[in-house]
């Protein structure tokens, strides 16, 4: 399952149960924790009102019980209720063989019982009955893959749209650049936003600056767009912001990802002519940004390039004291502009 039709199955899912239709069974696995957590939760907020949990609500961790304890849950009938939830946690520390043995209840789950399996950090074996016994039995199977990179902003602006805010391109690509591959922290950065933008508004670069901390002026995404369009004045400027505050602007991650946007140049060059719908999937980024880097490589031809990626090198081994005494990390980072921008 592509990283699309994850968030697109679970946008489905999510509407399923605001709408009140629960299934027996929801086995939920994969490599993103984040849309797993997210599903159980509302499960576990919507299939019963409060005044019915104590009774009703069983929640286990697979570490701590096994098979027969949780079939022996749902099992059991409710109590002053119309269904009871069982909710297992880390199934994923079960062995396969363990996980198997629940195939006789998902075949035929007790209608009154709604189970939720919980496999986090990896899939289950496709080739294993399991996922196949528990949707013939009416269950439902979530697989939840990893966001791709260029996905995220993507993401985002999607979860902004499902709280009725606008999150622009731009924007979204900031915030995705800042907070790295971790999307239940980006998801919840975005919720934070929405929170303090009305109703139909849009989530603006001073916002984002105000409430995140991201500066809109001097992050690593202008940088980017500065040593791009052979900005060196502005490029110095964020450099001595970097400077500044080395704690939240290491080095070492500010030459990464000038190595992986200068890669990216040189992706441009070796796909010259080719679609931008080609080219986008090329370089992993959304398409709106294409423009931007066909300008960008212009600036930088391939012999350039190659020139670039020694500079790049020489700084990352001096910032870690190969080489040279290591230096001032900001001096570093102005004198690796001066030469890749020369």
């Amino acid at each position: 399952m592509a990283a699309t039709s994850t968030t697109e199955e679970y946008k489905k899912l999510m509407t399923e149960l605001r709408s009140g239709n629960f299934r027996p069974v929801y086995i939920l696995h994969g490599e993103e924790g984040f849309f797993i957590d997210r599903i159980a939760e509302e499960v576990e907020r919507l299939v019963l009102q409060d005044h019915e949990r104590d009774f009703n609500q069983t929640i286990l961790y697979a570490r701590d019980t096994d098979p027969d304890q949780v079939k022996d849950a749902c099992l059991r009938f409710p109590m002053m209720a119309e269904r009871q939830l069982v909710l297992v946690r880390e199934l994923q520390t079960w062995r396969i063989d363990q996980v198997e043995k629940l195939e006789n209840y998902l075949a035929k789950p007790t209608p009154t019982t709604v189970l939720v399996l919980c496999y986090k950090h990896k899939k289950i074996d496709g080739r294993k009955n399991i996922l196949k016994v528990a949707q013939k039995g009416g269950g439902a199977v979530f697989t939840s893959d990893k966001v791709r990179e260029e996905k995220l902003p993507e993401v985002l602006m999607g979860f902004a749209k499902s709280q009725k805010r606008r999150l622009g391109s731009a924007e979204a690509q900031l915030l995705a650049s800042h907070l790295g591959s971790d999307l239940a922290k980006a998801v919840k950065e975005v919720e934070k936003l929405c929170l303090v933008t009305e109703e139909g508004g849009a989530i603006t670069s001073d916002v984002i600056q105000r409430y995140v901390g991201i500066s809109k002026e001097y992050n690593i995404f202008e940088l980017q767009n500065a040593i791009g369009m052979r900005d060196a004045a502005k490029a110095q400027r964020i450099a001595n912001h970097f400077a500044s505050d080395p704690k939240d602007n290491p080095l070492v991650l500010t030459v990464g990802f000038l190595n992986t946007y200068f890669s990216k140049l040189a992706i441009v060059h070796a796909h010259q002519g080719k679609p931008q719908q080609e080219l986008a999937a090329a370089l992993k980024v959304n398409p709106y940004f294409i423009k931007d880097y066909l300008a960008q490589a212009r600036n930088y031809p391939q012999s350039k390039l190659m020139e670039v990626q020694r500079h790049l090198r020489a700084c990352d081994l001096r910032s870690k004291g190969v080489g040279g005494d290591g230096g001032d990390q900001g001096e570093l980072l102005r004198e690796l502009l001066a030469k890749v921008m020369g």
